[in-house]
């Protein structure tokens, strides 16, 4: 019998476009995801600990804002390929080198379902 869960979550084809990142998984369904937003929502430690950091914590004495340097200064959504992280997800390489995010299938179809 065919665990109708684990087609939801299992993709069948993966492509990466100039914009964004189409799945087609195993129970027929297709997703689209704006490479935006995936790279806005990278799941590495480093971006999300920096998406946790409240307006407040970021200001500098005197209510100035931080200039950004680094990785933040330089984040890019252009993409220039994929892995396949075991059977569980995917890590994108990005244009500026960052690739330390995996996306999981599980995550990407839950977005995809929201």
């Amino acid at each position: 019998m065919v665990d109708k869960k684990k087609l939801r979550r299992r993709p069948s084809k993966v492509e990466l476009g100039e914009t964004e990142l189409a799945i087609q998984w195993l129970d027929g369904e297709h997703s689209r995801f704006s490479l935006a937003d995936l790279r806005g929502s990278c799941p590495c430690a480093v971006c999300c600990q920096a998406r946790g950091q409240s307006e407040q914590e970021m200001q500098l004495p005197g209510g100035e804002l931080p200039v950004l340097t680094g990785g933040a200064a330089t984040a890019t959504a252009s993409a220039r390929e994929f892995i396949y992280v075991g059977r569980y997800g995917i890590r994108i390489e990005w244009a500026d080198g960052h690739n330390t995010g995996i996306y999981t299938f599980e995550s990407l179809r839950e977005q995809a379902d929201g």
